[in-house]
């Protein structure tokens, strides 16, 4: 019996307790709580519960981090990835990402030091969330095993910490900032150490002081994928140590910095073996494009968009037969396009636009283009196109930009075969055609359809069965007639202006998901439908220079109104007080009556531009105007207007500070086009564009007006036009005038002012135009300075001026100026001296001009020695 136990007890000892503790060595650390199997580590498991504690989670991206029995394994936790072996947190990706209501749901709060109990973590990746302008935690640079750091578009800001170059296990590296700017680098010397690095993208760090970026580049051997966009780079001219510099560098985006080509070609070309993505858009590459970069036969993508180069495109791009991606828009390139384009039989993307290029494009430049599927040639005006009316390129094409082009005049009949086009600019094309039948099977796939400003004409067809979902259709200034065809229901923008469309707009009367119609300068007629109301997602509509007639519907949604010049009755639309964001109205040139509703100033905060000009409203200008403090252009010219002018005006802040937003600018997709706008400026109707944003206009002129102008219109130090014409209104001109600085046109003609010009009126040097014509004003006009620049007209029908321009002498200067009395013994000089003067002192100050002039010619040959050689070498004198 004691043998069987001893027995027993050896066979525990040798079997059974080495099977346990094989069993637990196999699984390494880990524990089991309720049979649940553990992996994480305890003490790496608080760290991250502590680190969780400092973040702010308002989206449930930490949900499943917890303490509960089922979630106490971190090696499960989102984001959180283990060692097979060794159960060490390894991974911590905590980027941001869409949620599945499509908004981005980011972590933000404190990144804690908690971090640095996770001592094996090679990969951390905090991308895309919101630190609030935070500082780059310098204690990352301790986490001495990663490989893999990324804490891009996540809101830090300051100084990126030198510490991050002690991380010399790094493969990837990633700091990209918001494009503020904010997050900031002196230097680059800290990179020197990461001698593993292939992946670095500083792309919005600003780097302007960064002076050493190209030597710091050139220490990292193994740089494969290198982008630095928008850092503020300048350009370096000193030589490039190529000693330890990478071999294989094959991405390099520089693109929207401040480099020239003398900075960055001889560099980009000691990388021609490797390279196969190069960006260099929006810098200040000029001169010539290096013929030598077509013998980078590796490049796939050349990108040299928005710079300065000049010359022809280079005949050795021909050799780039890698190339999918080219793209030398918006330069000065000239001459002809080379035909060996069409030779690259991988290019998939071509863009040419906005040069300077000429000649004729025939079907040989698309000889091997197979693969082409986006191609622009727009703002190139003398380009011009050549093809056999039987041509059916290789291609299918889903982007075609011809614009300003020279097509025309008959419609392209290839066109019939790209089947997959879904967008087609040929606006500006010398087309003088109709749509031929084959063009509406190409549309249920456009998104974008752009044929304005040629010469087609005919009826349209029933476009609402046409188009499916568009974005963009341009159809303006053609001469297209009929009645307006039944409009597609689902699309952005429609614009169908400066045609021959005549008749009603009842094919409105459908609900349609349009933000921009466009439907002015037709023959168009007749009441408005009711349905604007229901078009939910209009924000401009332009029914300008038609017929319509009747009272104006009410609308629900509107950011920019424009029905100048109809012939709508009623009083002001009362449903335009329930659009607080309504920014641009037009109503001029109706037949509007009724008073200027009190409720203007408070209920349209963001009105930018008002315009009420050649109606027939009556009543006083609220006070309540001087509530829009956007306001750029006000003006209600022409109507019957009565009351005196709000002494309020000085709280018009758009007109007294610069406005830092650009005003006008429609925010819509698709859609970057400048408002128009007809003000009436310097006495005549003008169109304004592009600079309508910088026009600041108060026109008031032509109404019943009275009292006195308000001093405190001399607070608005902006204006740039101030029209009170033609008005009853009486006293002194302000006499602070003079700080209207910015005005160049002043109309304060045909009222009942009275007293002397202010001196100060001299002061205003910007001003173009000035007409204080009839009135009763008096005294000596103070010609001076830039006054003297105006002629009689600007001051005729006030009896009491004198002086000049006028030809009335004033009081006391009659003597002075009678030639019989300039001199006499008695004390006045007589003729002959006062001529003998003016000899002197005439030939006196041109000998002191001819000495200065020739000091300053002496002088310019002494400190140029460019121009001195060249001024000797003229002359022959060595």
């Amino acid at each position: 019996m004691i043998a069987d136990k001893k027995i027993f007890r050896q066979f525990v000892m040798l079997i059974i307790v080495p099977s346990l503790l094989s069993l637990r060595a196999g699984f390494g650390n880990s524990s089991r709580v309720n049979d649940v199997k553990i992996r994480c580590l305890e003490k790496e498991r608080e760290a991250l519960l502590k680190f969780k504690d400092e973040l702010i989670d308002e989206h449930g991206l930490l949900s499943s981090w917890g303490t509960a029995i089922d979630r106490r394994d971190c090696c499960e936790w989102s984001g959180v990835q283990c060692h097979n072996q060794t159960n060490h947190v390894i991974v911590l990706d905590l980027h941001g990402r869409l949620n599945n209501s499509g908004l981005f749901s980011r972590l933000r709060g404190n990144v804690s030091q908690w971090l640095l109990e996770l001592r094996y973590l090679n990969y951390l990746d905090l991308s895309a969330n919101d630190f609030n302008l935070g500082r780059i935690p310098e204690f990352i640079g301790s986490l001495g095993k990663l490989q893999h750091l990324d804490l891009s578009a996540s809101n830090f800001g300051g100084p990126i910490p030198h510490h991050l170059g002690n991380l010399t296990q790094l493969q990837f590296l990633s700091l990209k900032g918001y494009n503020n700017h904010m997050l900031t680098s002196t230097n680059l010397d800290w990179l020197s150490k990461l001698h593993l690095l292939n992946y670095l993208e500083l792309t919005h760090v600003n780097l302007k002081e960064a002076t050493d970026w190209i030597q710091a580049i050139m220490k990292l051997p193994r740089l494969q994928d290198l982008r630095l966009s928008s850092c503020h780079l300048q350009p370096v001219l000193s030589p490039y140590p190529m000693t330890n510099a990478s071999n294989s560098l094959s991405v390099l985006d520089l693109s929207d910095n401040e480099l020239s080509s003398s900075s960055v070609f001889p560099w980009l070309l000691n990388f021609s073996s490797t390279l196969s993505y190069v960006k260099l858009d929006f810098n200040n590459l000029q001169g010539p494009i290096p013929h030598a970069i077509g013998n980078i036969v590796s490049l796939e993508t050349l990108s040299l968009f928005h710079n300065e180069l000049e010359g022809s495109i280079p005949l050795s791009f021909g050799n780039l037969s890698s190339l999918k991606f080219l793209d030398l828009s918006f330069n000065n390139l000239s001459g002809t396009v080379t035909e060996r384009i069409g030779t690259l039989a991988k290019l998939k993307y071509l863009g040419l636009e906005a040069n300077q290029l000429e000649g004729i494009i025939i079907e040989a430049h698309f000889s091997s283009l197979s693969q082409l599927q986006y191609l622009s040639l727009n703002y190139n005006p003398c380009i011009s196109f050549n093809f056999s009316s039987g041509w059916i390129p290789l291609f299918q094409l889903t982007s075609l930009w011809l614009g300003g082009c020279k097509v025309g005049p008959h419609f392209p009949k290839w066109l019939k075969s790209q089947n997959e086009l879904i967008e087609l600019d040929i606006s500006n094309t010398s087309i003088k055609d109709t749509f031929p039948d084959w063009f509406w099977d190409l549309c249920p796939k456009l998104v974008v359809l752009d044929v304005s400003r040629n010469n087609i004409h005919g009826v349209l067809p029933d476009l609402s069965s046409k188009f499916f979902t568009f974005n963009f259709i341009d159809l303006s200034s053609n001469h297209f007639n009929g009645s307006l065809p039944s409009l597609p229901p689902n699309g952005l923008v429609l614009k169908l202006s400066n045609n021959k469309f005549f008749g009603s707009i009842t094919v409105l009367r459908n609900k349609t998901d349009w933000v921009y119609l466009d439907l002015s300068n037709n023959l168009l007629s007749g009441d408005l439908p009711d349905c604007f109301a229901n078009l939910e997602n209009l924000e401009f509509l332009n029914l300008a220079h038609n017929n319509f007639s009747g009272k104006i519907p009410s609308l629900n949604s509107i950011a920019s109104l424009h029905l100048q010049n109809n012939s709508f009755t009623g009083e002001f639309p009362a449903s335009l007080k329930n659009i607080p964001f309504l920014e641009f109205i037009d109503l001029s040139k109706n037949k509007l009556t009724g008073k200027i509703p009190e409720w203007l100033g408070d209920s349209l905060p963001e009105l930018v531009f008002l315009s009420l000009q050649s109606n027939q409203f009556s009543g006083n200008i609220p006070s309540n105007l001087c509530h829009l403090s956007h306001i750029q252009v006000l003006d209600i010219s022409l109507n019957k207007i009565s009351g005196a002018i709000p002494k309020c005006l000085n709280n018009l802040t758009a007109m007294i500070q610069e406005v830092e937003s650009d005003s006008y600018i429609v925010d819509l997709p698709f859609m970057l086009e400048h408002e128009r706008a007809n003000v009436r400026w310097k006495g005549e109707d003008a169109e304004y564009k592009t600079t309508l944003k910088l026009v600041k206009l108060i026109d008031l002129s032509s109404n019943n007006l009275e009292g006195e102008i308000p001093s405190e219109i001399t607070s608005l130090v902006n204006l740039v036009g101030l029209n009170l014409s033609r008005n009853n209104l009486i006293g002194f001109l302000p006499p602070k005038i003079d700080q209207l600085k910015s005005l160049n046109f002043l109309d304060l003609s045909r009222n009942q002012l009275s007293g002397e010009i202010p001196a100060s009126f001299s002061h205003l040097d910007r001003l173009g135009v000035l007409d204080m014509s009839h009135n009763n004003l008096s005294g000596k006009i103070p010609w001076t300075a830039h006054l003297t620049t105006f002629n009689a007209t600007s001051y005729a029908g006030n009896s009491g001026l004198c002086g000049p321009p006028l030809t009335k002498v004033c009081p006391g200067d009659e003597i002075a100026q009678d030639p019989k009395f300039i001199g006499n013994n008695s004390g006045m000089k007589n003729i002959d001296e006062e001529d003998k003067l003016i000899t002197e002192g005439y030939y006196f100050s041109l000998l002191i001009g001819f000495m200065f002039g020739l000091l300053g010619v002496i002088g310019t040959l002494l400190l140029n020695q460019s121009l001195r050689l060249t001024y000797f070498k003229f002359w022959n004198i060595e």
